[in-house]
């Protein structure tokens, strides 16, 4: 599959463990969403509206747990930390206030 970015955005944020915040932490997202142009999709694996979320969020953070970071923005993205490096491994879709998905 191919994509494209789509937007980036970066800032200081809250993290979460649940309900408790972790730390307040460095991020630098990239959204890219599947490229509906790209001569590399079958049928086994296009999936229209298909994204991703690759970045960075740099904090006094544990590695691989589950954690909630809310942006400057007032969006929402469930992620562990992949390494120490603050790599990220996002779990789910970055969402604005009301729940719907951003792009």
């Amino acid at each position: 599959m191919s994509f494209r970015p789509v937007r980036k955005i970066e800032g200081i944020g809250t993290v979460y463990s649940g309900d408790n915040v972790i730390d307040i932490a460095e991020y630098d997202l990239e959204i890219y969403e599947e490229d509906p142009d790209s001569h590399e999709h079958h049928a086994g694996n296009y999936k229209a509206g298909g994204t991703k979320i690759e970045g960075t969020v740099q904090g006094t953070l544990p590695v691989r747990q589950d954690l909630r970071l809310l942006t400057e923005e007032g969006y929402s993205v469930n992620f562990f930390l992949r390494d120490s490096l603050g790599t990220v491994v996002v779990s789910g879709p970055m969402v604005d206030g009301d729940g719907k998905p951003v792009r």
